[in-house]
């Protein structure tokens, strides 16, 4: 099972130790991301499960929110213990963070 959360939550969730998983194509994460995400896909997902710790918190990032929905039940079905799917995805991520930096 995995839980939609807000921009601001997420922001929250990363002051502790955290999974970040985009699954956005290469190319899009290459040109920006999240720091200290990974770009996860179809290509090297089961690599990613053997390696990572399931025990933090991991937080799904698509474009939108949308296809991180899934991706983040995958996850979870995994055995991911804390899974979130981050509604508006990178993009509305950016756009929070061109806001508060363009405001201090």
């Amino acid at each position: 099972m995995f839980k939609r959360i807000s921009i601001e939550e997420t922001l929250n969730l990363l002051k502790q130790p955290t999974n970040i998983v985009d699954i956005r194509a290469p190319n899009a994460f290459a040109s920006g991301h999240m720091p200290k995400a990974r770009n996860v896909n179809n290509q090297n997902a089961a690599e990613y499960i053997a390696s990572a710790d399931k025990k933090l918190p991991l937080v799904v990032v698509c474009y939108h929110g949308h296809s991180s929905q899934p991706a983040a039940q995958y996850f979870a079905a995994q055995g991911f213990k804390e899974v979130y799917s981050m509604d508006g995805g990178f993009e509305m991520w950016k756009l929070t963070q061109e806001v508060e930096s363009s405001s201090s």
